[in-house]
């Protein structure tokens, strides 16, 4: 248990840092729509992951997974949803990865 509660806290921490260090309008593309988003290069962008909000979501959704998992969420398929919910995290990640958010104009 206390790995899994490690999983949620290290996953809750980069995303409560993510709001802290850019802002809702940094978290939420508001630099798509003209909103001004301060640059953040102390934590969590200073631990080595390209997208640390991404991490900390998977990783809390997978530890409370595992928290939560019984016989009757499995059968309602909580474990796929999950998956497909760490899929598209994935997903977006790769396409922020090959976007224009790195260019400069």
């Amino acid at each position: 248990w206390a790995s899994l509660a490690a999983l949620v806290a290290i996953g809750q921490t980069l995303n409560v840092a993510m709001y802290s260090a850019i802002g809702n309008a940094g978290v939420y593309y508001g630099f798509k729509l003209g909103r001004e988003v301060p640059w953040c290069s102390g934590f969590p962008f200073n631990v080595g992951l390209r997208h640390p909000q991404y991490v900390g979501v998977v990783l809390t959704l997978w530890g409370g997974l595992c928290v939560l998992m019984c016989e009757e969420l499995a059968a309602a398929g909580l474990p796929q949803l999950v998956f497909v919910w760490a899929m598209m995290y994935a997903v977006m990640s790769a396409m922020e990865q090959v976007g224009d958010n790195d260019k400069k104009a």
